[in-house]
């Protein structure tokens, strides 16, 4: 379907399978950015240090009085938010621990952003792409019932892969505002560093 959109004697940029295949094989990557939660009465923001390999996923978050120096950590069927060496919360889902260690009123799908943030849909119930084959927008539904849209609005070029820079989503009374920056490839977590952090982070513009 690409090709047939092509202008005669030009080939697409990368056929549509290859691309997917190409993401699907991204399982060992890290970034840095800033993430911004809020409803009408509360909002959080953080600077983010995210790293994730095929088996587990290590978040450091960063932000004013609060929220402190975090770090959320899920491996196989264990997931635990710490400040420090003191465990803030843990259980089998980093949706929820996430959602009770920061007070929250509904999960945040941090299972599924671990798709979304590689351009994959995950399990999504509708999903939008652009004419050469990148995420626009989708649809998911967790389990709670809380029906989530996001909408990806930025991409930046990594080792000539294309991969998010901004998404935004909204579900229940939440916004979401996730900044990805710095990516590094073939990224090996076996470190966990601080997130520096020199001024308070404001929630990402809206």
């Amino acid at each position: 379907m690409l090709g047939a959109c092509a202008s005669p004697g030009l080939k697409p940029e990368i056929n549509l399978d290859e691309r997917q295949a190409n993401l699907e094989a991204l399982t060992d990557f890290g970034f840095r950015g800033g993430l911004g939660v809020w409803t009408d009465e509360q909002s959080i923001s953080a600077r983010i240090q995210w790293e994730q390999t095929r088996d587990r996923l290590s978040v450091g978050l960063t932000g004013p009085l609060g929220i402190g120096d975090m770090r959320l950590i899920s491996e196989g069927q264990s997931a635990s938010l710490k400040r420090g060496d003191k465990v803030v919360s843990s259980g089998m889902s980093a949706d929820t621990v996430l959602q009770n260690g920061l007070g929250l009123a509904a999960p945040i799908p941090v299972s599924q952003l671990q798709r979304w943030v590689r351009g994959l849909p995950g399990q999504a119930s509708s999903v939008k792409t652009d004419a050469t084959g990148k995420l626009a927008s989708l649809r998911y539904t967790d389990a709670q019932g809380t029906r989530w849209q996001a909408r990806f609005l930025k991409y930046s070029k990594v080792d000539g892969l294309e991969l998010p820079a901004l998404i935004t989503a909204s579900g229940g009374p939440y916004s979401v505002r996730l900044v990805l920056k710095n990516w590094q490839r073939d990224y090996n977590t076996t470190v966990e560093e601080k997130v520096p952090v020199k001024t308070r982070l404001a929630i990402p513009a809206r």
